[in-house]
């Protein structure tokens, strides 16, 4: 059988006018017999229609009922899926809403306790403050003591 690559590579032998016609002949004879036999075998595997059936007006009545019914059942789901959504959405909310305020009261206890860690710290701070000042104080008053009786011993020494 002659493929579709056959057809695009053939080469003619050239002669002194064109190409052989007898090569062309035999080529041409050759697609013919092999596509004939494709098409007649395309033809004989085609499916037959089925015949439309007939449609009375019972058949039609009947159909048109059962659509109907079905169009019914349809909607009553389709509401019924809307009421359980909305059902789930509203006790998903509710859950998230206790969660949240489990959540805030948690936050609000742990602020109240760094609330109260920082005031510690605070009154801590003032209190070494107030230490370290009047430490401070003493030394000073130390110092200035050590002073005047440095000072008093020098003019004593300084008289004799």
């Amino acid at each position: 059988m002659i493929t579709p690559n056959d057809i695009a590579t053939k080469d003619f032998k050239k002669v002194a006018m064109g190409y052989s016609p007898e090569e062309v002949d035999i080529f041409l004879d050759d697609i013919y017999e092999d596509y004939e036999r494709l098409y007649i075998d395309s033809q004989k595997e085609k499916p037959v229609p089925a015949p439309v059936p007939e449609v009375t007006p019972d058949k039609f009545g009947a159909l048109e009922n059962m659509i109907e019914r079905t169009l019914l059942l349809a909607e009553t789901a389709a509401a019924e899926t809307k009421t359980a959504a909305r059902t789930e959405a509203e006790h998903i909310v509710n859950g998230a809403k206790v969660e949240a305020e489990a959540i805030l009261q948690e936050a609000r206890m742990k602020a109240y306790a760094i609330e109260e860690e920082i005031n510690s710290l605070q009154s801590r701070y003032e209190l070494m403050k107030a230490r370290v000042k009047l430490m401070l104080y003493t030394e000073i008053e130390l110092l200035d003591q050590n002073e005047i009786v440095a000072e008093k011993e020098e003019a004593h020494q300084n008289n004799q």
